[in-house]
């Protein structure tokens, strides 16, 4: 739930609201197996996509006294900025409940998208395929050279 994390820290942090004012969950959510071998990491450690989590997060504002272009633009800047690739995705839905002249309540829903990634571990809590893993992010490793043509094994 890395997402939905980045997200509620970084609207308290731009709309001032007190944490004891916004309230975050996950909701809806599709765990989709993958089994995508990433490679090793540079110290050699096999490492895998095991899934993707797919869910709502839900994120609710009480008493926001901000105006809402303001608050819809900074959500959409945090996407644009750290949630790029959401094709599929639903868009971003808000359900503004109005207190009094000042305030209101807000409820944002926001689908989002999470590779789970496994990188080997002898020590880690997740027992696959015969060995011990614990969830990680991966490790990529950029190549420094690359021959066309040359299979595996030939230079």
């Amino acid at each position: 739930m890395r997402k939905i994390s980045s997200l509620v820290d970084h609207l308290l942090t731009t709309t001032g609201l007190p944490r004891e004012q916004m309230h975050a969950f996950a909701d809806k959510g599709d765990l989709l197996a993958t089994g995508r071998d990433l490679g090793t990491t540079p110290d050699g450690r096999a490492q895998l996509e095991v899934g993707v989590w797919k869910y709502d997060a839900v994120i609710r504002l009480e008493r926001y006294a901000g105006d809402g272009p303001t608050l819809m633009a900074i959500v959409l800047g945090w996407l644009a900025d750290h949630d790029g690739d959401r094709d599929g995705l639903a868009e971003p839905e808000l359900d503004v409940d109005i207190n009094d002249a000042t305030t209101s309540d807000v409820e944002l829903a926001v689908e989002f998208e999470e590779r789970i990634t496994v990188a080997e571990d002898p020590a880690g809590p997740v027992p696959f395929n015969g060995r011990r893993w614990s969830v990680a992010a991966p490790e990529i490793v950029a190549a420094d050279s690359f021959t066309f043509g040359a299979r595996r094994g030939e230079a």
